[in-house]
């Protein structure tokens, strides 16, 4: 008998580890934003990357100096758009963990920046962001990124 009920459990366990994650999950919800973040971004949708933010979240880019604020980090993010730029820039998340009220997504991003008379800036790299569920939503808090050899420049 102890033995049945060792086994039973034991193929519940293996089933629930093997099963997707559901999508309202935080993991889920979090990869979610992240498609939304690259959607918006690529639209040139600064509301809707504004409300993907943390009033008091903090970007930090690789040879820049911190934007604090979500106000500043659009401001940040539309510069090179504002002065005639063609701007792609997306990142794919490689891992979300959730604790609690905070989760870490890491993500490679490549990024290419055309300004006009200038010549292509090109860049690639990891992202670490931080989300803080605030209410009902999962809002980026803290993103820092940085060049690493292991992501190439596509």
């Amino acid at each position: 008998m102890i033995r049945r009920r060792f086994l039973i459990a034991l193929a519940a366990l293996t089933v629930a580890s093997a099963a997707p994650a559901s999508p309202h999950s935080a993991e889920s919800v979090i990869a979610r934003q992240a498609e939304r973040w690259n959607a918006a971004n690529a639209a040139g949708d600064w509301t809707t990357l504004r409300s993907l933010y943390a009033n008091d979240a903090w970007l930090m880019t690789d040879k820049a100096p911190v934007a604090k604020g979500a106000d500043a980090i659009v401001a940040y993010l539309r510069r090179y758009r504002d002065q005639g730029a063609t701007v792609v820039f997306r990142f794919e998340p490689e891992d979300i963990h959730v604790e609690g009220r905070m989760a870490v997504m890491v993500s490679r991003y490549w990024m290419t920046a055309q300004m006009p008379d200038r010549p292509q800036v090109r860049s690639a790299g990891r992202s670490m962001l931080i989300f803080r569920r605030i209410g009902n939503h999962w809002l980026l808090w803290r993103d820092i990124d940085n060049t690493t050899p292991d992501v190439k420049v596509e």
